[in-house]
């Protein structure tokens, strides 16, 4: 995919992001924090003196507009690392813009747009850039299974979606969808390969009763190697959903189906079928809560060429007291390559477990420890610890 198409899907959904109705209130705030750490392989040295003390400090100013029918939100974030040892100081930063809106008393229309640039190293979850960081802070992230083969690389991704929803009936609905993403490595990486996907997504879905759904659904998508035709696939992946509400705090959807995939050799086309699925189990307690995805499907990876990916994710988070609580996050992926151009296969993984209190209105304090690994990789990448302590500071109306 050329420069010129991403950038004009991008401005599709700055443009539906630029016709919200008119502005009713706006806040605008940020915060600021501080870190102070060690890590004990911060880019996957297989040696064992890889360790360094750390120092980073994060700015995220967000800006949110709220308007008779939704909310548009402005975000950024800028993240600089400094190591007592061994690594020169990375800087990280991301700035996205994102809507949702009731056109109607039966539409509705989401729409984003983001782009990140980032070091990859272990300090931090390695996002599936398919996928990428979850909307709703207490879902688990999904991590790049190959992403750990790549550390001590700047990626660049750039994403946007615009959806819409509309209700034919009180009881049925259909959706549609259409997404761009970019994940793009220095030209002279040796081990990954930039790649584009673009595609879109259509469901119907038929309440049977009050608490659950049932449908059908169809996504589409083209992913495309810069640089090279090897490894380009199309694929088309129907799929039957149900969505239910099992009791007033437990929910579930499950999508189940097959992938079909037409992918580019140097021996010719290769065509592959294989599972395709993806679930969400969410709780929501009065002091607690848990989600939990599971998913399977035909993606590109940076290392590991067109690939199987299975990915499991699962966060809880437990509210102490009024000021204080603890949260925990876990993540596997693992690739299994399609194509023959990559490693055969990659599986990353990666755990943490946090603790944050409010000190005051604004200041916060968070201590953490996180630890991941590879495993059944080509490349022999020691695992890696890294806790810390910080402090969190709100700005703003926010």
């Amino acid at each position: 995919m050329t420069n010129a198409r991403l950038a004009g899907s991008a401005a599709v959904c700055a443009l539906l992001l630029a016709t919200s109705p008119a502005v009713a209130d706006s806040r605008l705030g940020a915060e600021v924090g501080v870190n102070a750490g060690y890590t004990s392989n911060p880019f996957g040295a297989n040696t064992n003196n890889a360790g360094a003390a750390t120092l980073a400090g994060t700015f995220s100013p967000t800006l949110t507009i709220l308007s008779p029918t939704g909310s548009t939100s402005l975000t950024g974030s800028v993240t600089h690392t400094e190591y007592a040892r061994l690594y020169d100081g990375t800087t990280d930063y991301s700035v996205g813009a994102s809507t949702n809106q009731q056109v109607s008393a039966t539409t509705s229309l989401t729409g984003r747009v983001g782009y990140s640039s980032q070091v990859r190293n272990s300090l931090y979850p390695i996002a599936d850039p398919i996928t990428g960081l979850p909307n709703n802070p207490n879902a688990p992230v999904i991590v790049d299974p190959s992403g750990a083969l790549s550390f001590a690389e700047r990626i660049e991704t750039i994403s946007g979606n615009v959806g819409i929803t509309t209700a034919l009936s009180a009881r049925d609905t259909i959706s549609l969808s259409g997404q761009v993403t970019s994940a793009i490595f220095p030209t002279t990486s040796v081990a990954a390969r930039s790649y584009d996907v673009y595609g879109g997504s259509a469901s119907y879905m038929r309440r049977i009763s009050a608490n659950t759904s049932v449908g059908l659904g169809l996504n589409v998508a083209r992913s495309d190697y810069r640089r090279t035709a090897l490894g380009d696939t199309t694929q088309i992946s129907p799929s039957a959903i149900l969505q239910t509400k099992l009791n007033s705090r437990l929910s579930l959807r499950v999508a189940a189906g097959l992938t079909f995939s037409n992918i580019d050799l140097v021996t010719g086309k290769r065509y592959n079928t294989a599972f395709y699925g993806n679930g969400n189990l969410c709780y929501e307690g009065l002091r607690s809560s848990l989600c939990a995805d599971a998913s399977q499907s035909v993606s590109p990876t940076a290392t590991s060429g067109t690939s199987t990916v299975t990915s499991f994710g699962a966060a809880y988070s437990y509210k102490l007291t009024a000021r204080s609580n603890i949260s925990a996050r876990l993540s596997y992926s693992t690739a299994k390559t399609l194509d023959l151009l990559g490693n055969g296969k990659s599986d990353f993984g990666q755990a943490s477990l946090s603790y944050s209190r409010q000190i005051t209105e604004r200041l916060s304090g968070v201590i953490s420890a996180s630890y991941s690994d590879t495993f059944n990789s080509n490349a022999s990448l020691n695992a890696s610890f890294y806790g810390t302590v910080g402090i969190r500071y709100r700005l703003g109306t926010l």
